[in-house]
């Protein structure tokens, strides 16, 4: 047997009231983030885990139709998980604007619909009452035929039957709830709506997705060999790693050549050799500086990191090292720098990129006349040597196939390009003035969306199609002090494209986080339609203790396993929980039995400490 409970979070009002040291005058409400669907599992009803680090997994849209520039953002109260009448689940709520009711909604129970808990149908909305509601339940009645409602008001409990959701029948008052109040299991600020069982093939979907991945077994194949047939050492196998959602991963093992040695293959018998895996571990901080948007790529058989040096004069940096751990102690040089490349001002150069198309390295970063209220998005191209600031030339303003920039009223940022299917794609980070004025310096942000084009590949700067809109930040946690979506970055899996967004504040960094983008590579990628996005983040700062506003990632190949990491900024806090600022970080990508990149692969999930050790049995027959 299996169970969920769903739940909302209750807490202080604000991360940061505008008073906080860290960021003072900026102000985050937590019912962005609070209220919202929670779940957590059980085996036997009883004792609960809360699953995604005790986060959201449902989120209301927020209002985008609307008078108040970049919407308003939505919450959502009340959560109760019931059974359909096909066997599939629902979800009945109350939304709300932040802090105050939804007079769009009044008196309205917000439903959900999902086959799996993890991808759910638009909200839609059932007219209960006239006045506000709370406490909304439901449960289809297999006698009556019809789903039987209850909700309260402040004059009473109601309840009433729909068949189809749009209309409820036989309204009557009663005088108690014929639900019972739930526990809170002793989760931490928990909020309790109910407890609903669930099937083995659904709590196994469930835990796939939202559920934390760690090693719980080691396989090591028996190797046999014939009489006089001698085994090389290195054909000596590595160890499969198994997690618990049923995925796997190789690594190599450093195995002991002194029991190798003992290894007499004219004597027959069972032979044991020792070894320990290999663990590629990185720390965080990854080194001592601290890097906002690190960006690592591999050319050439060596690892560029460049970053942005914004210490003085404003310049790109590269360093190379043979290896990532390399990089640690690489020099770095400065490759382009105001005085030769820019007449921006300090703070216009944003989140440099080196990608290589069809044989030359461009430098994918900004510009800007002012400050930085007039970013915009340019390339520039190498003509020789990557790490010598003579070869490079530019910058090229990126513009629309009618040569204009693809936002003059506004701001464009974190280019990232990708060639797929031999058609070259950029997308970015776009943000338009909503006070727009030649007079007046703009100062009013409408939403930053992700947007995607094709691009000429001997002119990357040149769009051949208009900009399309893929995705704009509509839930809680992408609106949470400041709605925000950046740093789009891909990690192809087979056919499966992923792309990873930042989201939400960039002053508060600490609230920072990681959205995710899918696709198929099959797909027109030029349509909204062909990019879905996971309703809650990825990575957060819930997900690993004492890393604050993960995000601005790229993703690079590690050549000497084969692994996909994850290169991203965190900000650490110290002894008086004081903030220091964005540092770098390097995970290992896990990829899960559902095919999605799990991005929290600490080192003890990834391998056990206590499995570590391995032996492998050579057999002589």
């Amino acid at each position: 047997m299996a169970y969920i409970l769903g739940y909302t979070k209750k807490g202080d009002k604000y991360y940061c009231s505008g008073n906080d040291a860290n960021y003072p005058g900026l102000v985050a409400l937590n019912c962005d983030v609070n209220d919202a669907l929670h779940i957590a599992h059980s085996h036997d009803g009883k004792n609960f885990i809360p699953l995604r680090n005790n986060t959201g997994i449902l989120f209301p849209k927020a209002d985008l139709n609307t008078d108040v520039v970049g919407g308003v953002t939505k919450i959502l109260m009340h959560p109760w998980i019931f059974r359909t009448q096909e066997g599939s689940f629902g979800i009945c709520a109350v939304r709300r604007n932040q802090n105050t009711p939804d007079s769009l909604n009044k008196g309205c129970i917000m439903l959900f619909f999902s086959d799996d808990m993890i991808h759910f149908s638009e909200e839609q909305f059932l007219k209960a009452d006239e006045n506000e509601i709370k406490n909304p339940h439901c449960y289809f009645d297999h006698e009556e035929g019809m789903y039987y409602i209850e909700w309260a008001n402040n004059e009473g409990v109601y309840c009433g039957y729909t068949s189809d959701f749009e209309n409820i029948n036989e309204i009557k008052k009663l005088d108690v709830s014929g639900f019972e109040s739930c526990d809170d299991f002793g989760i931490e600020d928990a909020l309790p709506g109910n407890v609903i069982e669930i099937s083995g093939e659904e709590e196994k979907k469930i835990l796939g997705y939202l559920g934390c991945i760690y090693n719980v077994d080691v396989k090591i194949p028996v190797l046999k060999t014939n009489y006089g047939k001698p085994i090389e050492f290195d054909m000596f196998p590595g160890a499969m790693c198994i997690y618990n959602d049923g995925s796997e991963h190789e690594k190599k093992v450093d195995w002991n050549k002194e029991d190798y040695q003992k290894v007499d293959c004219f004597k027959p018998g069972t032979y044991i050799v020792g070894g320990e895996i290999i663990q590629a571990k990185y720390d965080f901080p990854f080194c001592d500086i601290s890097i906002s948007d690190p960006y690592i790529f591999f050319y050439q058989n060596q690892y560029y990191l460049i970053i942005l040096d914004l210490n003085g004069e404003t310049s790109v940096l590269a360093g190379r090292s043979n290896t990532i751990e390399g990089l640690k102690d690489a020099s770095f040089t400065k490759i382009l720098y105001d005085k030769k490349h820019s007449s921006s001002k300090c703070g216009n150069w944003w989140a440099p990129e080196l990608h290589i198309i069809e044989g030359i390295p461009y430098i994918f970063t900004t510009v800007g006349t002012t400050n930085w209220n007039t970013t915009q998005s340019c390339i520039y191209k190498c003509e020789g040597d990557i790490m010598n600031p003579e070869d490079w030339i530019g910058p090229y303003l990126v513009v629309k196939p009618d040569g204009r920039p693809i936002r003059p009223d506004g701001v464009s940022l974190d280019m990232t390009y990708f060639c797929m299917k031999e058609t070259h794609y950029v997308m970015w980070s776009d943000r338009k003035w909503a006070d727009l004025n030649k007079e007046l310096e703009p100062t009013v942000q409408d939403t930053a969306d992700i947007y995607i084009a094709t691009v000429n590949p001997q002119k990357p700067w040149e769009l051949t199609v208009d900009p399309v809109c893929v995705h704009k930040p509509v839930y809680g946690w992408e609106r949470y002090e400041s709605k925000v979506e950046e740093g789009p970055y891909l990690l192809q899996h087979g056919d499966d494209l992923f792309v990873t967004i930042s989201c939400s504040s960039t002053a508060l960094t600490d609230l920072y986080c990681v959205g995710m983008l899918y696709s198929n590579v099959n797909k027109d990628l030029l349509s909204a339609a062909a990019w879905d996005f996971l309703h809650y983040p990825v990575v957060t700062k819930e997900s690993i203790p004492g890393e604050y506003g993960p995000g601005h990632n790229c993703f690079v190949k590690d050549l000497d396993n084969g692994d996909d990491l994850f290169v991203y900024h965190a900000v650490p806090h110290d002894e008086c929980k004081k903030a220091m600022g964005r540092y770098m970080g390097i995970r290992r990508v896990h990829w899960g039995s559902n095919g999605y990149p799990y991005l929290e692969m600490t080192e003890e999930r990834d391998v056990n400490p206590t499995m570590r050790k391995v032996v492998l049995m050579i057999e002589v027959i």
